[in-house]
């Protein structure tokens, strides 16, 4: 086993153990106001998930999940993972960390708060179902993992944010999640929503609040998210997304962003925050997004 896969399963048993447990300070106001079996998409069986090179199960090639012979252009992230496992040359990459499971790569443009993880599986996005089985990896909490200082990837910021874009907002059709910044103000707003944000993924669907965040210049923007409490990181917050929100309002796996941040009153834990470009918002709150670009800083 190499050094930096018994450090990523170190990692992940203490971070089982901690994820929930975050401190109550770092309070920033804002500086200006973006289980079960694999389907096809239709409910019909599918034969079991292919192994990935690291022998973890990984989604049967299809239009929502891609094919491991995309290449070039969108699927540029997927080249990369395969320069990372050594099974391609090219394009250059720096490889911060690779496991079975995923690899870490710097973000656009490079610095100490926007980096990506990206499964080593073929998945193209949040629209493929296997994210969402019992068979698919946590990715949210490895993701948590890798932010940590000491980590390769340390995000360098006064808050973490997770994030993964709708597949319109998103310029890669390779799943990725951010591990970057989070734009300051916005856990202050989260925190004064917090008496109506309960830790139920029942009522997740209908706990919608508006948070200003910023838009790629810089402007104060408002968008609405609904937006779940949730203790740790153990479970897989796509299986949530899933269950609780997308199947019951009838919407779009693919139509869906999300993101995580440490919630920072309480007892800790997590919120996590999703929106969509048709979220049904109360009267009088802005409508939602595709993206978690207005809520994550990337420079």
């Amino acid at each position: 086993m190499s050094g930096s896969r018994r450090i990523d399963q170190m990692a992940r048993r203490q971070f089982v153990k901690l994820s929930g447990a975050v401190s109550a300070g770092g309070l920033l106001t804002l500086a200006g106001a973006d289980g079960g079996m694999a389907d096809g998409g239709d409910g019909s069986p599918q034969p079991p998930p292919p192994p990935n090179p690291g022998g973890t199960a990984c989604p049967t090639p299809s239009a929502l999940c891609g094919y491991p012979t995309d290449t070039g252009g969108r699927f540029d992230l997927w080249d990369r993972v395969q320069v990372c496992l050594g099974t391609r040359t090219s394009p250059p990459t720096n490889c911060l960390r690779t496991t079975s499971i995923y690899v870490v790569l710097n973000g656009a443009p490079p610095n100490t708060h926007n980096y990506l993880l990206v499964p080593t599986c073929r998945v193209k996005g949040i629209e493929c179902p296997f994210i969402a089985t019992a068979a698919a990896p946590n990715y949210w909490l490895d993701a948590w993992i890798n932010a940590q200082p000491g980590q390769p990837s340390h995000v360098v910021y006064p808050n973490i944010g997770l994030g993964i874009n709708s597949a319109d907002a998103r310029q890669q059709d390779q799943l990725h999640i951010h591990l970057a910044g989070i734009h300051s103000g916005i856990q202050t707003q989260l925190n004064s929503y917090d008496n109506v944000i309960s830790n139920n993924p029942a009522n997740w669907r209908n706990q919608i609040v508006p948070i200003w965040g910023l838009t790629s210049g810089g402007a104060p923007a408002p968008r609405s998210y609904r937006v779940l409490h949730v203790s740790n990181l153990n479970d897989n917050l796509f299986t949530l997304l899933r269950d609780f929100v997308v199947r019951p309002t009838g919407a779009n796996m693919a139509n869906q962003a999300m993101a995580v941040t440490p919630r920072l009153v309480g007892n800790g834990g997590f919120y996590v925050i999703n929106s969509e470009p048709a979220l049904q918002t109360p009267q009088g709150q802005p409508g939602g997004t595709g993206t978690v670009d207005f809520l994550l800083a990337y420079t």
